[in-house]
């Protein structure tokens, strides 16, 4: 009797556990979408609620098939209703989700990534299985794989490289102002590859591509080779 007793207490914690979880998670309907991973849901009761898919990354809409995702994401959930698996809160306040269709629970995250449309933040996937999705339409040429190779840059990259824009204009002026106004041709990169002083493998702006880390040349040397 007592086992028994014990067992329907632990059971009953568990059953308390799961519910408090769950009230996280909550059915609404689809309202404006921002991009092709974030968007704003309206529950039954209260205000829109902002979030951002788990695991993708959709291009900027200022990058190569930026509108073309978002219109993707468009096409599959505008204004229809979904239940919204909360993962987490993410530093904007957003809640990072899993998003199911309804009637036919749709997992809208793999939908996306099966058709090309957005590419898997592999730093810190969770669903393993999107790789494979991932793979396949790059193999196919599906959506925005089908795109020149030098259109393919990784959105948290080109975040990255936006951030940096006004420190390198400022920098470039500096060292041109210093060296008497000539400047150093650049050499073309490979596509693949991102060029910038102190870029780390592994962080955001490389997330496993190859980082190259341009060296000094003495302008002056170049001008007495000439000669």
């Amino acid at each position: 009797m007592r086992v028994a007793k014990v067992w329907l207490f632990v059971t009953a914690c568990l059953l308390s556990g799961a519910a408090t979880a769950d009230e996280l998670d909550f059915s609404g309907t689809v309202g404006r979408i921002f991009d092709g991973d974030s968007f704003l849901v309206r529950p039954a009761k209260g205000r829109d609620i902002d979030v951002r898919l788990q695991d993708i990354d959709a291009p900027e809409k200022s990058q190569p098939y930026g509108n073309t995702a978002r219109a993707a994401l468009v096409e599959l959930i505008a204004d229809r209703n979904v239940f919204v698996d909360v993962i987490e809160t993410d530093r904007y306040g957003r809640k990072v989700v899993r998003v199911y269709r309804e009637p036919d629970r749709l997992d809208v995250v793999k939908a996306m990534v099966r058709d090309g449309h957005v590419w898997v933040y592999r730093r810190t996937i969770h669903d393993r299985s999107l790789i494979e999705l991932e793979d396949t339409a790059r193999a196919s040429r599906r959506g925005l794989w089908a795109l020149p190779a030098d259109d393919r840059l990784p959105p948290w990259q080109y975040r990255y490289l936006q951030r940096q824009k006004p420190k390198r204009a400022a920098r470039v002026a500096l060292e041109s102002a210093q060296s008497g106004g000539f400047h150093q041709a650049i050499a073309p990169v490979a596509a693949g590859v991102i060029v910038f002083p102190g870029a780390e493998p592994g962080g955001e702006a490389g997330s496993g591509w190859p980082v190259v880390i341009p060296q000094p040349v003495e302008i002056a040397d170049q001008l007495d080779a000439q000669r």
